[in-house]
């Protein structure tokens, strides 16, 4: 597909080392590919500072693909007309084949996604999703069992055989949203019995910490099951929870980085040594990541793949989310899933989990109407070619899901086509025309990371010249591009969890945060409220003539048997002094949680000006301001201006300068 696209590269080819420097045009324009890369197949490179695929001509390749492209299999289902079957529409399957190979490519697309047919016969390069891990049982068994390597090679070998010889295959994902859920990693093999060689290694990493100081590890954790001593931890049903005020967490993501780092060396080494020509692809991250995670990856994965749900119905894409993956681990990324649904559809889809007790209706993005969802997945596809780090986006999925779910009770409206064999022609026609321009705005990406990084004093904060209705659930309205703040800092080796947006009219401020934060609130060992000190938490300190004015807006959980969640996220708004609460506020109306599951936070907030001593906000003002974060259990941390840490965010001492304009 580079070809439709005129996209054109000259390479002079030099060794140095076992580094490829391939050189191009007369301005000196130079492409580096990761050490060891196989010479017939992909690869990937870093050309001027943006990351690409490498196909093996030495072409530079951004993936535009889509998930699923099956031909369905005959049901009750299918037979009834609610479910995509190949047979009822071609007269073969080779000519199914054929026939949405050329569909496909006329859309734009160039690369076959995960779970797709993977006959040469449609054409278009192919990756595939091995299930590697579920299948040698490396989670939730025993990842440190002596045998797990040598499993996971054999398997790696069987599970490669079918794809190891098409000359289409891109490569490897290992496993599919695995999910590195710290505190439920944690919980799960502390209760394990000796003879698991994890809850061994995690025995020895808790007792290591402390230096066998029993009084040491109750500063962090109240022991559960009348556990009085390191050897009581041995036992099964060992369990601890965290300590409000404690650093217990720290432990937890210790012990996570080190299966999760496990988890990559094993699987890089066995899909190399059954497919050598093949890129690891990673394990199709879920919708989140957890930055110790990220770390602990290391070299042993070719390209780090996420699947995403869009923030916002207008096709926003969070910069923290990407910029944050480059700043952790400086390798591509491919977008794996992402999706829109619209309860306007012709399959039926209610766009909800109807196999759950919490169907959650919309949880994975869902508009009104056709023309909201070709508008809003239009908009993605070309926020996510403006990420330098990101080298392709794979859409989910090529066909509705069934009328009344999939197997598993999913029932969304995410296809091209419905399960009649229909394009959706609004959104069809959107990837059409944008597909052609994806790799010249991919191209011209680092200019956008640049400018996310820049901070300049004083920082103009742009008024809202549009309506922002605080209770309508979305963010539309807002002018996202203008209103992002830039320059947040976090505690060295990790980055920053979060966006914050702020502008503002007369009456006040208005501010929003998009964040990804995991919480299990059982983790944590409390009587009676949630306490706020471990919360997720906003503070937002402005300066007015030598006077500070300091409000912090939480989001405490609140136990909710009937939530998706299990609890629900309450607002609460404080007046701050000294670090301490003074005064609470009204958060009805100044302080809103945007209705989204786990591990999704979006938080948006009016704060009128005389809660900061001012009758009404004016263009040329200026004040001196600074915001800080935590997240729950003050895992992460984050501060606008000075040292990041939870004194400066809950004390702050440092300011930015803001004019308002």
């Amino acid at each position: 597909m580079c070809s439709r696209f005129r996209f054109v590269l000259f390479f002079l080819i030099a060794v140095l080392s076992s580094t490829m420097v391939f050189y191009g045009s007369a301005r000196g324009d130079y492409l580096q590919t990761k050490a060891g890369t196989r010479s017939k197949g992909w690869s990937t490179a870093k050309i001027n500072g943006v990351w690409w695929l490498i196909d093996p001509q030495g072409k530079p390749f951004y993936s535009k693909g889509v998930d699923i492209v099956s031909p369905g299999v005959q049901s009750p289902k299918s037979m009834a007309g609610h479910a995509f079957y190949w047979a009822t529409f071609y007269p073969s399957l080779d000519s199914w084949r054929i026939q949405v190979g050329r569909q496909l490519r006329k859309w734009g697309f160039n690369t076959l996604g995960g779970w797709s047919d993977c006959s040469p016969k449609i054409g278009l390069p192919l990756v595939v999703d091995l299930e590697l891990g579920r299948n040698s049982q490396f989670h939730w068994f025993d990842p440190f069992d002596p045998r797990m390597e040598e499993t996971t090679m054999q398997r790696a070998r069987v599970l490669t055989a079918p794809y190891r010889n098409l000359p289409q295959l891109i490569g490897y994902f290992s496993d599919n949203e695995v999910g590195w859920w710290n505190s439920a990693l944690f919980i799960w093999y502390l209760k394990d019995p000796w003879n698991n060689y994890t809850k061994r290694f995690l025995w020895k990493m808790i007792y290591d910490t402390y230096g066998g100081s029993w009084n040491g590890l109750l500063a962090d954790w109240s022991p559960q099951n009348g556990a009085k001593s390191f050897e009581d931890l041995k036992k099964a049903g060992a369990a601890l929870k965290l300590r409000a005020g404690g650093h217990g967490i720290r432990l937890v993501d210790r012990f996570m980085s080190a299966v999760s780092g496990r988890y990559y060396k094993l699987m890089y080494r066995a899909i190399h040594a059954a497919a050598p020509r093949a890129l690891v692809l990673g394990d199709r991250l879920p919708l989140y990541y957890h930055q110790d995670v990220i770390r602990s990856m290391g070299n042993n994965i070719d390209v780090i793949s996420s699947n995403y749900n869009v923030d916002t119905p207008d096709g926003w894409v969070a910069p923290y989310y990407f910029d944050g993956l480059r700043k952790l681990d400086d390798k591509p990324v491919i977008v794996s899933e992402f999706f829109f649904s619209s309860t306007q559809n012709r399959s039926g889809n209610l766009n909800e989990d109807t196999g759950s007790a919490h169907p959650n209706p919309g949880h994975l993005m869902t508009v009104p109407t056709q023309a909201e969802r070709a508008w809003g997945a239009g908009r993605a596809l070309l926020n996510f070619a403006r990420f330098s780090n990101l080298a392709g986006a794979q859409w989910f999925q090529y066909c509705d899901e069934p009328m009344g779910g999939r197997a598993d009770g999913e029932n969304y409206d995410m296809g091209l086509i419905d399960t009649s064999n229909r394009p959706y022609r609004l959104l069809t026609e959107h990837f059409r025309k944008l597909n052609r321009v994806l790799e010249k705005e991919h191209k011209n990406s680092l200019g956008l990371a640049e400018l996310r990084s820049r901070v300049s004093e004083p920082v103009p904060i742009v008024k809202a010249n549009y309506p922002i209705d605080l209770h309508a659930q979305t963010l539309v309205e807002w002018a996202k591009r203008k209103t992002m703040l830039c320059g947040f800092g976090a505690p060295s080796p990790h980055v920053p969890f979060a966006d914050v947006h702020l502008t503002w009219k007369t009456e006040g401020f208005y501010l929003f945060s998009l964040s990804n934060v995991y919480l299990n609130p059982d983790f944590l060992d409390y009587s009676g409220k949630f306490p706020r000190s471990e919360s997720f938490q906003l503070h937002f300190t402005l300066e007015n003539k030598g006077v500070r004015n300091h409000l912090a807006l939480y989001l405490v959980p609140q136990d909710n048997s009937s939530s998706p969640d299990g609890f629900d996220l309450i607002p609460e708004l404080f007046r701050i002094k000294k670090g301490v609460c003074v005064e609470k506020l009204p958060a009805d109306g100044h302080m809103l949680r945007i209705n989204e599951s786990l591990p999704h936070i979006a938080m948006e907030a009016f704060l009128p000006a005389r809660w900061f001593g001012v009758d009404k906000l004016k263009s040329g003002m200026r004040f001196k301001v600074n915001i800080g974060m935590m997240s729950y259990f003050r895992e992460f941390t984050m501060a606008w201006a000075g040292k990041p840490d939870e004194g400066q965010i809950r004390a702050p001492e440092d300011f930015r300068e803001i004019i308002l304009q």
